[in-house]
């Protein structure tokens, strides 16, 4: 009996097999693996991969990192076929906050929250869980919940 995988199944495979490969060149150079992006622009396939760690990432990580993925990806050319471009770098200091890990990494930061009531809140983070993030906010006394749930965007804001 033949099987026949659908799309999504295949796709799946392959971007497990992807982000297997990516947190191993990630491990390699310890720096945490983010975010991955991977679309086309024309006819080529770009593969846009981002990395932090504490302090920071530099030019060397990304290079590193870049380098040990190209090497494996060169090694099995059914994951992107065809012409692709690897870009690797860090997230940015305007890249919205998603996951756990990124609000464990701005503990203490000010951000800048905007909710689905539309309503901006900025205060220091002063804890986060799975269900909600406590802000510090000027000017209230108690510390403020904000439900991750109503959360549109939260980022880092930038003091000068």
């Amino acid at each position: 009996m033949e099987t026949i995988l659908s799309f999504n199944e295949v796709y799946l495979d392959t971007q497990e097999k992807l982000n297997a490969l990516i947190a191993a060149a990630c491990d390699a150079v310890q720096v945490e693996f983010v975010e991955c992006d991977r679309f086309k622009a024309g006819k080529r396939e770009i593969l846009r991969i981002y990395i932090d760690k504490e302090g920071g990432v530099d030019v060397e990580d990304c290079a590193n990192v870049s380098r040990r993925l190209s090497e494996a990806l060169d090694e099995d050319e059914t994951l992107i076929e065809g012409a692709f471009t690897l870009e690797v770098s860090s997230p940015g200091i305007d890249r919205p906050l998603k996951s756990m890990r990124d609000f464990e990494r701005n503990l203490n930061s000010l951000l800048r929250i905007t909710r689905e009531t539309g309503k901006p809140i900025t205060g220091i983070l002063i804890a986060a869980d799975e269900q909600n993030l406590t802000l510090s906010v000027k000017g209230v006394t108690d510390a403020v919940l904000v439900p991750r749930s109503e959360i549109l965007s939260a980022k880092v804001e930038v003091q000068f």
